[in-house]
């Protein structure tokens, strides 16, 4: 009885208890790989992440280590999502914009004039957009998505004249980001070339393009107010950056620490379109300190682009066989 009270003993002097569950003082934590494309600089996008990672780890009381990995230094944006696939890495926040090859259907957040702002993105997301049959694609891609939040809107950029309707953008030549984007453009009369943000300053410092559509954060980035003179806020398009996991590395986790990243994950959502609306404030008038003219979009502007557009929309459900039900959905919810 003796021995079996020392044993006893024993045991609790190494263990300590983390949700009603034993832990051994011995066990190493589960590390966990984190990997994005992403600067540090990109704040409203990279700080929630980081803030995720914190959360996980102080609600699992050192159950769980990441290993953070930013600026590509591991994987560029396009080779990420494939890395995450086979395991070389656990943890990413994949933009969609490189993943419509893989899941067609997340192309949805990148038809034009959808929502007004990023709250009425988020409010779909939140609402199961995603649910309809995105989260089960990548599944089948050994993908497990925790999260998804808007990335924030594209926006006109133009040297020498201010963006109000297609009227602007006929006969001019565009550097976009990508397909859905140069249909758009094709149908306003423009002439869309496919280019890189770091392809934009040059482009129109040498005027091989009138004017680029981007995310504010891109044109800070990338320091386009040195040459372009308007910007027109139209929230013209979105992307949207998922929080995953490999689904083999999701699976070896224990069912506690599960639901801390789910809880998390939710967290991330919610704060990254918080700082994103702040952001937005803020680089206005940014953009404005540097001498650029800003333009916010009427609601008669937007109604007649929004319009325009639909055949757009039309390319778009060619592609996505079951493409109408995530319109009609965002429909009801936004």
């Amino acid at each position: 009885m003796q021995l079996r009270n020392a044993i006893f003993a024993l045991f609790l002097c190494t263990a300590f208890f983390i949700s009603g569950q034993v832990v051994l003082a011995g066990d190493k934590p589960v590390e966990i790989v984190f990997s994005t494309y992403m600067p540090t600089s990109y704040g409203y996008l990279v700080q929630p992440l980081q803030e995720f990672m914190t959360q996980v780890e102080k609600e699992t009381a050192g159950k769980v280590k990441f290993k953070f990995f930013h600026s590509g230094q591991l994987y560029k944006g396009k080779q990420e999502f494939a890395a995450l696939e086979r395991g070389e890495i656990d943890m990413a926040a994949p933009n969609d914009l490189y993943l419509t090859g893989i899941v067609p259907e997340t192309g949805i957040s990148n038809l034009p004039f959808m929502w007004k702002t990023p709250a009425s993105m988020q409010k779909s997301l939140d609402a199961g957009l995603w649910k309809l049959g995105i989260n089960d694609k990548f599944l089948k891609h050994n993908v497990v998505v925790l999260g998804t939040a808007a990335g924030g809107p594209y926006q006109f950029y133009a040297k020498g004249f201010t963006v109000t309707g297609s009227d602007s953008i006929k006969g001019k030549k565009w550097g976009v980001s990508g397909s859905t984007a140069s249909k758009a453009i094709e149908l306003m009369g423009g002439s869309p070339t496919t280019m890189s943000s770091g392809e934009l300053y040059l482009a129109l410092q040498r005027k091989t393009i009138d004017g680029c559509t981007r995310p504010l954060i891109t044109g800070l980035g990338r320091k386009l107010y040195e040459v372009v003179d308007n910007i027109s806020v139209t929230n013209m398009a979105y992307f949207t950056c998922m929080l995953a996991i490999n689904k083999e590395k999701w699976d070896s986790l224990p069912k506690d620490v599960q639901t801390v990243m789910i809880k998390a994950a939710k967290q991330r959502d919610r704060r990254q379109l918080e700082l994103l609306e702040a952001f937005m404030k803020k680089a206005i008038k940014q953009y404005e300190s540097n001498g650029v003219k800003v333009h916010i979009a009427t609601e008669d502007e937007l109604a007649s682009f929004k319009k325009q557009m639909i055949p757009v929309q039309n390319w778009w459900l060619g592609k996505v066989t079951d493409g109408k039900k995530y319109i009609n959905f965002i429909a009801a919810h936004h």
